[in-house]
């Protein structure tokens, strides 16, 4: 049988990756041979007494996690699962299955772990691989679900305004539906609005499923996902606690038993709530506290550099306080990433138009609107040290992705700041050892390599913490950049030494927090 292809598919088509690299499009028949190919080794495995995995979204969530799952083993060694990774066939998602088809981890990462963990179990144990076609569902005992659900404008100040993208997460629902073994397991990791998978999911399901003349119960689950990209990107989903509930007794002991057949559950229990809405509110309300506490220290920072204080520092003193203030945050560059830019909107919209409460989320959606103006402190820092104006001044930013040694661009406070300075009249170029292009703001001007953002700079502007960031000396940056008159730290990546021999070389310095840096005269 030949697979239902997406449109955009055309054999011509390629997709392109973050490392850029073209990954051509297959035709129709090339995947109609891989789906087969793909059907024989999952039925291959479950005739061993195996179980196969469907994942559906290979991004940063969805391609450890197949990759975690596929690790799994019995008590004689043998894989647990044979794991399918699905996405779609258009440019903007094929490099992904390309990459994973390969051995390779699709998104760049520091965890060697993860990297030998894909690689090993696509070409040695080869119970993993990856396909566009959606009748890999078919095959699936357990379907679990990595896909985004985005918000249409994050910025948005009205409580009634707020927008998510729900009709590209309810076709994909409605494609499990059509293709899905009626016992099989659903499990939504994404993270979604409370009261998601029972006012919105459950009913796809049903729907489409009865349509299909299955009538048995859904098997559905909620289990949200806490993967760290990072060193630790393994350990984030197979070493780490996890929060799940199910939409009745037999749904949440299924999921049971999958997660415990990965996760080190001895060391780090599950936890079961009573139902979706709980594991729902648990994931939003998790990431709201986290939103909370970072623009909390805001104002802080903003105080620390009027009096001349040295705010990291400071937070350092007070975290000695285990149990209680530890975990306090520190000043930075602003918040990005996809969960905690918009998790709180999740929880609102489902305020106001889910349950239609009347209840303003107004402390945790100010923090929001706090978080997102961060970034424009750092512009501001540069413009003071530029003597006022950076219309014409060459600028170089340094750095993209929200977090260090990651190449993850997903609403990246560099966003904020590199749109106004732009708008301001500035000539900025932008640079991230991590990434080959910027798919987010692809017409703004990138540099191949830091060398080449900053040779003709006369100011740069340093916003997250990436190693080869870190290790530069003051030496190295007066010779790599002979026209730099001011440099600007926005994420802790200059020390105090270094910053005194830029000053003493005669360059401007500045840094978010740091206000010893203002009261030693630095920026003068």
């Amino acid at each position: 049988m030949t697979p239902a292809i997406d449109a955009n598919a055309a054999p011509s088509l390629v997709s392109l990756g973050p490392d850029g690299h073209a990954y051509p499009i297959p035709p129709p028949e090339a995947l109609a041979a891989q789906l087969a190919d793909i059907r024989e080794r999952a039925e291959a495995h479950r005739a061993r007494g195996g179980q196969v995995v469907a994942v559906q979204g290979l991004g940063f969530v969805g391609s450890a996690v197949a990759g975690v799952i596929a690790s799994a083993q019995d008590s004689s060694g043998s894989p647990l699962y044979f794991v399918i990774g699905v996405d779609l066939a258009t440019p903007a998602s094929y490099w992904k299955v390309a990459k994973m088809c390969a051995g390779d981890v699709p998104i760049p990462s520091p965890d060697a772990e993860l990297t030998k963990l894909i690689a090993d179990c696509v070409r040695k144990v080869r119970n993993l691989t990856a396909t566009v076609v959606d009748e890999a569902y078919a095959l699936a005992d357990t379907i679990v679900v990595d896909l985004p659900l985005d918000i249409s404008d994050r910025f948005t100040e009205t409580v009634h305004d707020i927008d998510i993208c729900l009709a590209p997460f309810e076709r994909a629902l409605e494609t499990i539906g059509r293709r899905m073994r009626p016992v099989a397991l659903i499990l939504v990791e994404t993270t979604v609005p409370i009261g998601f998978c029972e006012r919105v999911v459950l009913p796809i399901l049903r729907r489409v499923r009865s349509e299909r003349g299955i009538e048995t119960p859904v098997r559905l689950a909620h289990a949200y996902e806490r993967v760290t990209p990072g060193p630790h990107y393994v350990d984030s989903i197979k070493r780490f606690r996890r929060t799940f509930s199910g939409v009745d007794a037999v749904s949440a002991a299924a999921a049971r038993d999958f997660l415990a057949s990965f996760i080190d559950v001895e060391s780090y229990p599950l936890c079961e709530l009573d139902d979706t809405n709980a594991s729902e509110m648990a994931k939003v309300l998790e990431n709201s506290y986290r939103a909370v506490n970072i623009a909390f220290m805001y104002e802080w920072t903003l105080l620390a550099e009027k009096i001349g204080v040295n705010l990291f520092e400071i937070v350092e003193s007070i975290r000695v306080r285990k149990g209680t203030h530890d975990n306090m945050r520190y000043p930075g560059f602003g918040v990005g990433g996809y969960c905690l830019t918009k998790d709180s909107l999740l929880a609102q919209w489902s305020a106001t138009t889910l349950f239609k409460t009347g209840i303003e989320l107004r402390v945790t959606l100010e923090a929001l609107r706090i978080n997102n103006r961060m970034p424009l402190h750092t512009l501001d820092l540069a413009i003071q040290l530029a003597g006022g104006s950076l219309v014409g001044v060459p600028l170089a930013v340094a750095g993209i992705s929200y977090l260090a040694e990651v190449a993850d661009t997903r609403n990246s406070p560099t966003e904020i700041l590199i749109d106004e300075a732009l708008r301001i009249g500035a000539n900025a170029v932008v640079t991230d050892p991590y990434l080959a292009r910027w798919k987010e703001r692809s017409a703004i001007p990138m540099a191949d390599d830091l060398d080449s953002a900053i040779a003709g700079a006369q100011g740069i502007i340093f916003t997250i913490a990436h190693k080869p960031y870190r290790e530069l000396t003051a030496e190295e940056l007066r010779r790599r950049a002979p026209r730099a008159r001011f440099i600007i730290d926005g994420f802790d990546v200059i020390d105090d030494a270094t910053a005194a021999a830029l000053h003493a070389a005669g360059i401007r310095v500045a840094g978010v927090g740091k206000g010893h840096w203002l009261k030693r005269g630095y920026h003068l």
